[in-house]
């Protein structure tokens, strides 16, 4: 019986390679797993927009020549959370009514209360 061989290159391997572990990592996220990675996102699809329309409002990707799909995808997969209709999600994050930057005001409210506490000689350690 003859088998049948396919031959790829060093490139292609590793191309294939990094597609199947990005896979992977989605398929992880959408099923409730934590991904194997040291850094992912544990917030929601919606924190993490609002979180990159203020990066992307704020020029500090560079220097604010940057499409929001392309600030919103780099964040997504540098943090393991796939968001692929970032669109929709601001347009909900648009139709809020009372504060429509939740996450936003809430990081600004941990921060100053972490540095209050600090200031006041209280220091929590984050990790275990």
């Amino acid at each position: 019986m003859k088998q049948n061989t396919i031959t790829i290159d060093k490139a292609q391997f590793e191309k294939i390679n990094r597609l199947v572990g990005e896979l992977n990592r989605i398929f992880k996220t959408i099923s409730g797993d934590k991904p194997d990675t040291p850094l992912y996102w544990s917030g929601s699809k919606s924190d993490l927009v609002e979180l990159a329309y203020g990066i992307l409002e704020t020029k500090r990707f560079n220097d604010g020549d940057i499409d929001i799909q392309e600030a919103v995808q780099y964040l997504s997969q540098m943090l393991s959370f796939p968001v692929n209709d970032c669109y929709d999600i601001f347009r909900a994050i648009r139709r809020r009514t009372d504060s429509r930057t939740l996450f936003l005001d809430e990081m600004k409210v941990k921060l100053n209360q972490r540095m209050d506490d600090m200031d006041n000689g209280i220091f929590r350690k984050r990790r275990n």
